[in-house]
């Protein structure tokens, strides 16, 4: 049986019971594939997991492991409490393999009863995914009273090759578990053998149970146990229509056992098959039996036209080893496929609920992005020696030999000066502050500002009544976590290397002007080489005038390319009309090169408020962003697809499958 089926593959014949099967396996395989990789990725939206829902446990414990083509049946026989469960089951294998007791024996386990060589080629752990199997020793291991959920099981030569018969734990016990684990059985059998009596046939827990399985659409056969014939016969039809009424459950059969403990214990009691539904004939032959009291059994009064015929008794075990097997195993499966698909329990609503959630991530998520609770905030501009001084040692690197050298000696010679200067200028004024340290001491400020309008702006949301984000945003605000956030905030920001930061950035920049401003770059090149050459007469006039200390001015100057240019200029002008367009070309490259630097402070603030995004992201909101705005995508993602295709192909299969 292949797992792959094409989207536009044909619907299989409805008469055409194994084809339908290998349709049905192929498409649920897949659906139960993409709801797994779609509840990973779902996980962000916070929703009820998928183990636990009914149409959920019927894919995994029913429909993905018997969807196959072998015909065996799974038989369980359920019922209420002391109602003689054990009792039926043992019938039906055909000796005392239960424990049963006039007393309630109280079943806290399900026992099962496989064919000899049936677990040689089926996995049973598949047929009972919600139990921990274990071997069935003795009679007794089903009474234990233990938390997990146990399923013991043997071999046998007694049942038919072509039956798994299951005793199960009351369904109408005190105990929850008890509750658990009968649904786990019902929901992996394809027959059920409802086990009634006069006491329990019209209890609230046991009908709850029964209407479970009529909306499966499963398979069932209705014994009354412990009934007093022929006392009792005119009253069973009426008991039998309030259970049938009340559930929705449709027998294929109905049989009566009478109370006599000792064929019980024998295993010889009668299973004397009656009619159902009863006839108008058959009704008016009850009626009478009512008013006459007679001891006539109402039989299959339609079968031979004469209602008060009795009908031999049977034996289960017979009864059961010869149903339809191909067709009850497509209609318990076409029951169990119509909840999967259910567009009010099933796999659609598990959809439409992932759908609503996400767009409730999204609204979310627009709070966020409408409120800018992140914001760029006034941010202090970087010193311009920071990225100028990276600008010269990268310029320096890129020159030519012979204009490194002159550049180089003059700017050894600045920095003499400059030294010497700087040393009386701090003598008279005092020493000057680091421009850096003033600027990490204005980013720090405008961190704590951002920092405060952001608590400001969650404190806001949190009066938006949005439950996605009220309770985890409380737990954001409280004082002990604003305390470490600004503390974990100083400590990054003292440690921040600004000057590793503009070294990347002028290199990025100067490689990318080289690369794609060819023209402007060039122009700085020739500037450079003409100021290398200017630069020595220049000296010596300056030295003529006397005006050595000028030269600090000019070296000063100099780190500015724009004053190469103007130097260039100056140089090399012959006649006024050519000084002038000279001039003119320096003040146009001005332009360009002011531009250029004021777009690098730019990107060099960017850079920093990207920090500063980044930090409160990691620090502050944690995953939430990233969780609301994965959560609303999923809708849009190939499992959400891949799971909406293959429930509109079970509801087409199932639609020609009933055709």
């Amino acid at each position: 049986m292949t797992d792959a089926l094409p989207a536009d593959a044909p619907l299989a014949s409805p008469h055409d019971e194994s084809t339908q099967l290998a349709s049905f396996a192929a498409l649920t395989r897949q659906l139960g594939a993409a709801l797994v990789e779609l509840e990973q990725r779902a996980s962000a939206l916070r929703i009820k997991p998928l183990a636990g829902r009914d149409w959920y446990d019927l894919l995994v414990r029913k429909l993905l492991p018997q969807l196959t083509e072998d015909a065996y049946l799974i038989v369980a026989v359920v019922g209420g409490t002391n109602i003689g469960k054990s009792v039926v089951f043992n019938h039906i294998a055909g000796f005392r393999a239960s424990a049963s007791s006039p007393l309630a024996s109280g079943t806290k386990h399900p026992v099962c009863l496989v064919p000899t060589g049936f677990d040689v080629h089926h996995d049973l752990q598949k047929l009972f995914p919600a139990f921990e199997l274990r071997p069935w020793v003795s009679s007794e291991e089903a009474l234990a009273s233990h938390d997990e959920h146990c399923l013991f099981w043997r071999t046998n030569d007694e049942v038919p090759q072509n039956l798994v018969i299951l005793d199960t734990p009351d369904v109408d016990s005190d105990a929850p578990v008890n509750w658990h684990r009968a649904d786990a059985v019902r929901q992996a059998a394809d027959v059920l053998v409802a086990v009634l009596t006069q006491q329990k046939y019209n209890d609230a827990a046991v009908k709850q149970f029964f209407r479970k399985a009529a909306v499966e659409d499963k398979a069932a056969l209705i014994v009354f146990n412990q009934v007093e014939l022929p006392d009792d016969e005119p009253y069973w039809p009426r008991w039998l229509e309030t259970f049938c009424g009340e559930t929705g459950l449709k027998p294929e059969f109905v049989y009566l056992a009478q109370n006599d403990r000792k064929a019980a214990e024998a295993i010889r009691l009668r299973f004397d098959e009656r009619t159902w539904p009863l006839t108008s004939k058959t009704n008016e032959t009850v009626n009478s039996a009512t008013k006459t009291d007679t001891t006539r059994p109402v039989g299959s009064a339609d079968r031979n036209e004469n209602p008060l015929q009795p009908i031999e008794p049977v034996q289960l075990k017979s009864v059961l080893s010869h149903l339809r097997f191909s067709e009850i195993k497509l209609r318990t499966l076409r029951g169990s496929l119509r909840q999967l698909v259910s567009e009010t329990d099933g796999a659609p609503a598990y959809l439409r609920e992932i759908w609503i959630r996400s767009q409730q991530f999204r609204d979310a998520g627009n709070v966020f992005a409408a409120r800018g609770l992140i914001r760029q905030a006034d941010w202090p501009a970087a010193p311009n020696s920071l990225l100028v001084n990276e600008m010269w040692a990268w310029w320096d690197v890129h020159r030519e030999v012979w204009t490194s050298n002159i550049h180089g000696f003059y700017s050894h010679v600045g920095r003499w000066v400059n030294g010497g200067v700087r040393l009386v200028r701090n003598r008279i004024w005092g020493e000057q502050a680091n421009p850096l340290d003033e600027y990490r001491q204005a980013e720090w400020d405008a961190i704590v500002r951002v920092l405060q309008q952001v608590y400001d702006q969650l404190r806001m949301v949190t009066t938006l009544g949005n439950e996605l984000l009220t309770d985890r945003l409380e737990q954001l605000l409280a004082g002990t976590t604003c305390e470490s956030v600004l503390a974990q905030l100083h400590r990054e920001h003292d440690a921040f290397d600004f000057e590793q930061l503009a070294r990347t950035l002028v290199n990025t920049e100067m490689t990318a002007l080289k690369q794609d401003r060819q023209q402007l770059f060039e122009i700085l090149r020739n500037a450079d080489r003409a100021a290398a050459v200017a630069r020595p007469l220049l000296t010596f006039l300056l030295a003529l005038g006397g005006g050595l200390g000028a030269e600090d001015v000019l070296i000063n100057a100099g780190s500015q390319w724009v004053t190469h240019v103007a130097v260039d200029a100056t140089a090399a002008a012959g006649t006024s009309a050519a000084g002038e367009a000279v001039v003119g070309s320096a003040t146009n490259v001005l332009g360009q090169t002011k531009a250029w630097l004021l777009q690098l402070h730019v990107k060099f603030k960017n850079q920093r408020e990207a920090w500063l995004i980044e930090k409160l992201r990691q620090h502050l909101l944690g995953e939430l962003l990233s969780d609301l705005q994965q959560g609303e995508t999923i809708p849009q993602s190939p499992a959400f697809d891949e799971a909406k295709k293959r429930i509109r192909q079970l509801n087409e299969q199932l639609g020609s499958s009933t055709d």
